[in-house]
């Protein structure tokens, strides 16, 4: 995102965490702009990954697609399996067509990542605003629950991996990342929900089945996003999906680990 001026990029990084948690809490409209932006601007990021490697997704198709599926959560959280299979099939037929006009090279490999890019980045980060408006309609606050359980996850993984990980755990994609950090990571994030089942917050009853399901999503799957980002970059041959945020890399990069933990705990607490 070189377009975005230094000023921009330090008003992003200030807003940070208490930006994301108001948007959160306040939850309706504001939150789903705000997913938007966020798929929008990720979307963005991975399709440039791979240009040096001569493929070009459509990006005009892929912001369509983004938009769609995210404010159909928005208007639609308690999905129809088969409503969804249907639009999918209807937007592959129009991206077969649009590709079809299309003078790029490589229109097999064009089509494939713009599909794969729609379903992996704005159907699966979306759930999130599914997840929100859920929370709104029986007050409950799962949403929160599970976005500080990643961050509590990423920030005991670097910390203890830093001071005591030596053995990598996947060497091949995240070279930084150790066992020691992962396994440090796991456990915060079971004693996070520990602690809020201990309390017994009443907007967030959990049970021990709970406690462990959402404590394996956070610390096992939110951190194989992570590791399947970095599968990403390290193919493309970058160390960041971006430059949007100043020091932490790109949108995509602070978001990855809820590209697996959203729609896992959409599914769990809907299905």
């Amino acid at each position: 995102m070189t377009d975005i001026s230094p000023k921009g990029r330090k008003l992003i990084n200030a807003l940070g965490i208490p930006g994301i948690l108001l948007m959160i809490w306040l939850g309706g409209f504001y939150f789903s702009i705000f997913i938007t932006v966020v798929v929008v601007l990720a979307l963005k990021e991975f399709y440039s990954l791979y240009r040096s490697k001569g493929i070009y997704a459509s990006l005009t198709m892929g912001l369509v697609g983004s938009v769609f599926f995210v404010w159909f959560y928005h208007f639609e959280p308690y999905l129809n399996m088969l409503v969804v299979i249907q639009l999918a099939i209807v937007f592959v037929l129009l991206l077969l067509i649009f590709e079809l006009f299309s003078k790029k090279i490589n229109p097999v490999s064009n089509l494939a990542y713009t599909i794969f890019g729609i379903a992996y980045i704005p159907m699966l980060l979306g759930t999130l605003i599914a997840l929100r408006q859920i929370d709104m309609t029986y007050g409950t606050y799962y949403t929160i629950a599970i976005v500080v359980s990643v961050w509590i996850c990423d920030t005991a993984a670097f910390g203890f991996g830093v001071k005591w990980g030596k053995k990598k755990i996947f060497p091949r994609t995240s070279p930084n990342k150790s066992i020691v950090g992962s396994v440090a990571g796991f456990i915060s994030v079971l004693a996070f929900f520990i602690i809020l089942a201990y309390f017994e917050i009443p907007s967030l009853v959990l049970t021990m089945q709970d406690v462990i399901i959402f404590s394996i999503i956070s610390g096992v799957f939110g951190q194989l996003g992570d590791f399947v980002e970095s599968l990403f970059k390290r193919d493309a041959g970058v160390k960041d999906s971006g430059t949007f945020l100043l020091g932490h890399g790109g949108v995509l990069d602070r978001f990855d680990s809820l590209i697996f933990a959203a729609p896992l705990t959409y599914f769990y607490l809907h299905f």
